[in-house]
């Protein structure tokens, strides 16, 4: 298994390594991490894990205008039970598949993941920005779920938010006005199946107003994103309805508010699951439940951050508590370590998400 992973990162060293040398001004960063800990499925015993990620990313220009991106990442886990890898893991495929994994033969033991996170080009010229290739667009203003993310929109108790998978596809926004434009996206999945999204945004001074439709393989769906800045606090509203076929309906949706106070930032946001899907693996298929989640963020101490987190449904059961605590000790190094405890033992919609708690090393270039 060692001799596989060493192999992985040496074609995701030679993925990047063109695009890295293209320019003198320019090269690759990223990061690699580091993690160890403990989980502990429902009725089980606790096992323990490793968990290595080398992610690496290219960004720069071309010429007037033209603009590229490249990312790529290789990840690997010790001990990986049904549903508890550590990174986001997908459904549906793109149309080039440019990832691979051993998901199906892993057999709960080590298990590892390598793709190409981004790979695209972007043209701007006047009011007119169009994206091309292996990219993500950025949806969506929520803290902890972004119910108008339509593309691969990550879950909101995902333990590693790294970046989610993207598609390879095209995006067009044209400015009507200085604060009014008009997005097109579509995205070609395997099988032949084509998925799109139509935005019209409308980011004015303090208030955000952005209704969205979508056509999804099995669902179709209509989005509305409302967000409010105002001197000392933040309101959002986010939600979806979704539109499936024998008329059936569902509807995710979030309201939420920040505010901050001493270099600490509060959150309350409630989240509506009304298609059972939102906890990803974890959720109990078909049920709808509504979750609070409450967090604060910021610095404790000099070189340190914490952000601890609960997450209560309102259905009643377990709820969860997860807290997180950064230690920036040296240029480029991040000493980490976060908790998903469940408290309480009574039946409800966290009944299937395991315990789990591990310290990271991140070293950044």
């Amino acid at each position: 298994m060692t001799r596989r992973c060493f192999r992985l990162l040496g074609v995701l060293g030679l993925l990047l390594a063109g695009a890295a040398g293209a320019d003198e001004g320019t090269g690759f960063s990223g990061s690699l991490s580091l993690e160890g800990g403990g989980l502990q499925a429902p009725a089980a015993a606790v096992q323990t894990y490793s968990y290595y990620r080398l992610f690496l990313r290219d960004l720069g220009d071309l010429d007037q205008g033209l603009s590229y991106g490249l990312a790529a990442e290789a990840d690997w886990q010790t001990l990986a039970p049904p549903g508890s890898v550590a990174w986001p893991l997908y459904p549906q495929s793109n149309a080039v598949r440019l990832e691979a994994d051993n998901a199906a033969t892993s057999g709960g033991n080590d298990f590892y993941g390598i793709e190409m996170d981004r790979a695209y080009l972007r043209w701007a010229s006047g009011p007119l920005e169009v994206t091309a290739g292996l990219f993500k667009p950025s949806w969506g203003s929520a803290r902890f779920y972004h119910p108008t993310d339509y593309f691969f929109p990550l879950p909101p108790l995902q333990w590693e938010r790294s970046e989610p998978l993207a598609s390879e596809g095209l995006d067009a926004s044209y400015f009507l006005f200085d604060d009014f434009s008009l997005e097109g996206a579509a995205r070609w999945l395997s099988g032949g199946n084509t998925e799109g999204v139509v935005r019209l945004v409308n980011k004015g001074i303090g208030l955000t107003v952005i209704p969205s439709a979508a056509w999804l393989t099995g669902r179709n769906a209509f989005g509305l994103e409302v967000a409010g800045t105002f001197p000392t606090f933040q309101v959002r509203l986010e939600g979806t309805d979704w539109l499936y076929s024998a008329q059936r309906t569902a509807a995710d949706w979030v309201a939420g508010l920040s505010t901050s106070n001493r270099g600490v930032e509060y959150t309350a946001e409630v989240l509506r699951d009304q298609t059972g899907e939102i906890l990803g693996a974890y959720s109990n298929v078909g049920e709808q439940a509504t979750y609070v989640f409450l967090t604060a963020s910021g610095g404790i101490l000099d070189r340190w951050k914490a952000s601890p987190s609960l997450v209560v449904p309102l259905e009643g059961g377990p709820f969860l508590f997860w807290p997180k605590l950064v230690w920036d000790f040296a240029p480029q190094w991040e000493l980490g370590a976060q908790a998903q405890v469940l408290l309480g033992d009574w039946q409800g919609p966290l009944d299937l998400y395991p315990g789990r708690a591990g310290a990271s090393l991140d070293y950044s270039f």
